[in-house]
């Protein structure tokens, strides 16, 4: 008697009872074993889905840009007509409308960020209900041919145009709200699945149609577009990508404030900071020369066994082995895992006084501040492969994006705080190298800082016992703009 064919793996079952290849192994009524599972189903009206992560980037970029007053400005000015008691504030307006956003489907940005991204023949529609008929509507008004030509292929001018549309809807509903709770609400309705479509209909026709909203909506989509095409003239796509990456990581304050004005001043720090790099070059590399011969460049190798390894590389040896012998070795096969320990992280001061010259004019006779001096200092890291992690300090410290638009955009701010920076170093515990012009004092000592003090720096300020040390082991170098100095142990600059 032939045996039963089994299935072990419960994916793999899962996907045979989906494709209705295991039926006959169980009962096809609602009491059989798999009558009651309700696979899980995205609410996306367009597919192919997007990934949970890139879903969140487009929620981080909306947020952040229906938060800026300029942006709701002209919506807000339809509420003139209310009574003065009436009226909301402007701070009062914004709330609201990021509270009208979060009641709309969560699905209907990340569709129109797809019906942006994807070529139309890739792209997939569910059926039209009475139940999605007003989401459908709002699909169909975003849809834009020549803008999709543009953003097709780029998730951040996708997500750009996403950002404008449902800013717009957004607000569009916060002042029918307002001025129109009824209509409103029959929209709202109609969203949600609820009530007749012809209702939402009328609705929409009284939220949209008129000559004031079309001119907002037409100039939400010239909007979009002059950014992308800003951002085509100013960031070539690789930083456009990367920039879509990184908006956990900055929460979608580039991308949300994104705008045509945004990008000429980006395109104008970006050139500012070419130059400034033209400059410091030769003054860099001897800096890097100093530092640099301080650390370490080693690799640090450990050996340890293969399913306690981080090193997924280490299961090629384990495939390469014979089957009798995987059992017999497993547990002696050692994964060689090398750890580069030559990298670099930089802390930047952003305290106010580092807007100051460092002492070099770039080549077109402009002084370098000393904070453009740190810009330039990790580009040249990044580019020689030694930048680990870059943190910015002044009372507090942040960890900060390494791409050249966030430090193009780097400004300064605050007083200085050089102890938390150290703090912060001994707990990563990465060598590091500390740019500043050291106006604050200093209480602690740690063997992997280094300090580069820009013009004007005083190391006289940190407690004798701690200059001492950094001094005796070499381990702090001035820069006044011409020369390099080695530090004494009282903090004076000496040759």
């Amino acid at each position: 008697m032939a045996s039963i064919k089994q299935y072990k793996n419960v994916y793999t079952i899962l996907e045979k009872v989906k494709k209705g290849e295991i039926q006959s192994y169980y009962n096809d009524d609602d009491d059989g074993l798999f009558g009651k599972i309700n696979f899980y189903k995205k609410s996306d009206l367009i597919k192919p889905y997007m990934h949970y992560i890139d879903e969140r980037k487009v929620d981080t970029v909306i947020d952040t840009y229906i938060g800026n007053g300029d942006v709701l400005s002209e919506a807000y000015h339809k509420l003139n007509k209310m009574a003065p008691d009436q009226k909301p504030d402007m701070a009062a307006f914004a709330q609201k409308v990021k509270e009208t956003y979060r009641k709309f489907p969560k699905h209907l940005s990340k569709d129109i960020q797809k019906m942006f991204y994807h070529k139309m023949e890739k792209l997939e529609f569910e059926d039209r209900t009475d139940a999605n008929h007003t989401k459908f509507r709002l699909l169909e008004k975003a849809n834009n041919p020549v803008a999709k030509i543009m953003a097709e292929g780029s998730n951040l001018k996708s997500t750009i145009f996403a950002r404008n549309i449902m800013a717009y809807y957004a607000m569009q509903s916060t002042v029918m709200e307002y001025i129109d709770p009824d209509t409103n609400e029959q929209f709202m309705n109609g969203m949600n699945g609820d009530g007749d479509p012809k209702d939402s209909d009328d609705a929409m026709n009284k939220m949209f149609g008129n000559n004031s909203s079309k001119k907002m909506f037409d100039k939400a989509v010239q909007d979009a577009t002059d950014t992308c095409k800003s951002m085509d003239d100013c960031i070539d796509k690789d930083t456009q990508e990367k920039m879509f990456e990184n908006i956990n990581k900055d929460g979608g304050q580039q991308a949300g404030n994104m705008s045509p004005d945004y990008i000429r001043k980006v395109a104008q720090e970006l050139s500012k900071l070419k130059l400034s790099m033209g400059s410091l070059k030769e003054k860099i590399k001897k800096l890097m020369d100093k530092s640099a011969s301080y650390f370490s460049s080693k690799k640090q190798v450990t050996y340890d066994d293969l399913f306690n390894s981080d090193n997924l590389a280490g299961l090629n040896d384990y495939i390469e082995l014979h089957p009798k012998l995987r059992k017999v070795f497993v547990e002696d096969i050692l994964v060689k895992d090398e750890k580069p320990i030559g990298k670099l992280d930089i802390y930047i001061d952003i305290s106010g006084s580092m807007s100051d010259n460092c002492g070099v004019e770039n080549t077109i006779g402009q002084g370098i501040s000393k904070l453009d001096f740190c810009k330039a200092f990790t580009m040249k890291l990044k580019e020689m492969e030694m930048l680990n992690d870059v943190y910015l300090f002044n009372t507090s410290v942040t960890k900060y994006s390494s791409d050249p638009i966030s430090l193009a955009m780097l400004d300064t701010s605050g007083g200085t705080k050089i102890d938390n920076a150290i703090l912060r170093i001994n707990k990563e515990g990465v060598n590091a190298l500390v740019i500043t012009d050291a106006e604050d004092r200093c209480s602690i000592f740690s063997d992997k800082a280094f300090f580069i003090g820009i013009k004007g720096a005083r190391f006289s300020h940190f407690n004798s016992d701690v200059i001492e040390k950094y001094s005796e082991n070499n381990q702090v170098v001035v820069f006044d703009g011409t020369r390099i100095y080695n530090v004494n142990r009282n903090g004076d600059a000496i040759n």
